[in-house]
């Protein structure tokens, strides 16, 4: 077996059940000893499998369900976790990269994380968390047997949680490390003597290692295991936010017991695939009603069978990106034709502007004649009116037209002569 890989996986922190770490210790131990793995048989690690939906059908379901010709992909995470695979059990590294290919399978449509784990390493959690928040698709936890520690931390991002027996084993959420070891300085019976040397800049290297080897665990505790702790209990919380203050302690609890709290419910592996089923569902419903409002990006081949998370979310690789790209620079069909009625539109209104501005133009011009008429007729009133009350005119009204006075225009000697030759003037042609 790979030595390396061994020795990284066992490196602390851990997040395990106690009876998870107490099997794994002679396993340890014999490794320890020298005792190699080499001749196990690695066909007996679980791997994830397809799962036909068909077989969770009756009836002529072709006729009530998209998904019936589709697979649910199982996920295993059994026996204590690593980050890294081992020859008994694949690493969460390498569950975590399976889920995510088969993510972008077409006839996938959701997972299924199968879990019966005590926990483990504490590094274990992070990179397979990362990938099932990047699943483009709903993937249920199934619990058979425990969900413990680290195995809860990293069901709990599923979208649901369904155990399948009421006594299996759930919670156990906590931080936990084992230090062993000989003290800095030590002499045996014979007088030989082991010391561990640090250089003077280097006062705080192991600190809290040396201090836990002498009894003094309170800086690796809070150097170490609560930090981790506080992090796992706060992602909890946002997880599961049911979960009472209570069940985040350490404790581990019946399945029955926790109901709606750190699981959902109590059921079957066909109970699992019907959850997996009904989120597609509702996924490919939402999808179908967002996508609805853009009908241009539907119409783009590579973006025909785009799969979308619940909220609307989705990844576009970088050829998708450039279709998108050149269908923007592209007039569509139409759009050339649109254009040149907007132009001819325009043109219209600018001649029909152009038409009222002159119309303004030639009643103003009228409006000013008439203005000027009316003022000729009102100072030829003004000039009959002095003369019929024996004034003398300012002025003589003369034609414009005319330098000198005509023979039609004669001086009124009466107020009936001025009034009868106003009425001849305003009435002629």
């Amino acid at each position: 077996m790979n030595l390396s890989l061994f020795t990284k996986n066992l490196r602390g922190p851990w997040m395990i059940h106690p009876q998870e770490a107490a099997a794994m210790m002679p396993l340890v131990r014999g490794v320890i000893a020298g005792y190699h793995m080499d001749d196990i048989d690695e066909s007996e690690k679980k791997a994830g499998q397809k799962v036909s939906c068909a077989d969770y059908y009756a009836g002529d379901v072709h006729q009530v369900n998209p998904f019936t010709d589709k697979s649910v992909y199982v996920a295993y995470l059994d026996g204590t976790m690593t980050k890294y695979g081992t020859c008994f059990s694949y690493g969460t590294r390498e569950i975590a990269e399976e889920l995510l290919k088969a993510d972008q399978d077409p006839d996938i449509v959701g997972h299924i994380l199968c879990v019966d784990s005590g926990g483990g390493a504490a590094d274990s959690v992070p990179e397979l968390a990362d990938a099932i928040r990047q699943l483009t698709k709903p993937i249920v936890g199934f619990v058979d047997g425990m969900a413990a520690s680290a195995a809860m931390y990293a069901v709990s991002y599923t979208s649901k949680i369904i155990a399948h027996q009421p006594t299996d084993q759930i919670g156990c959420i906590g931080t936990m490390i084992t230090i062993s070891g000989w003290p800095k300085l030590r002499k045996d019976s014979d007088g030989y003597v082991e010391m561990r040397i640090y250089a003077d800049q280097s006062e705080e290297k192991n600190a809290d290692y040396e201090a836990a080897l002498e009894g003094e665990t309170k800086l690796i505790r809070e150097n170490v295991l609560n930090p981790l702790c506080q992090i796992f209990i706060d992602d909890m919380k946002a997880n599961r936010p049911t979960a009472t203050d209570d069940q985040l302690k350490g404790r581990t609890y019946f399945a029955k017991d926790v109901v709606g709290t750190l699981i959902d419910s109590i059921g079957t592996f066909e109970d699992a695939i019907q959850a997996v089923l009904e989120y597609a569902e509702l996924a490919e419903s939402n999808t179908s009603t967002k996508m609805g409002k853009y009908t241009k990006l539907e119409s783009i081949p590579e973006l025909s069978e785009q799969q979308y998370a619940e909220d609307g979310s989705t990844v576009l690789q970088a050829s998708q990106l450039e279709a998108i790209e050149q269908a923007l620079s592209t007039p569509q069909a139409g759009e050339s034709d649109l254009q040149a009625q907007m132009d001819s539109l325009k043109q219209s209104h600018q001649e029909e502007v152009a038409g009222l501005q002159q119309t303004i133009t030639e009643k103003d011009e009228t409006i000013s004649q008439k203005d000027a008429r009316i003022q000729e007729l009102e100072e030829a009133l003004e000039v009959a009116v002095a003369k019929a009350n024996g004034e003398k005119p300012a002025s003589v009204f003369q034609p414009a037209d005319q330098g000198e006075a005509s023979e039609e225009y004669q001086t009124a000697q009466t107020w009936d002569q001025a009034a009868e030759a106003c009425k001849a003037f305003l009435n002629r042609k």
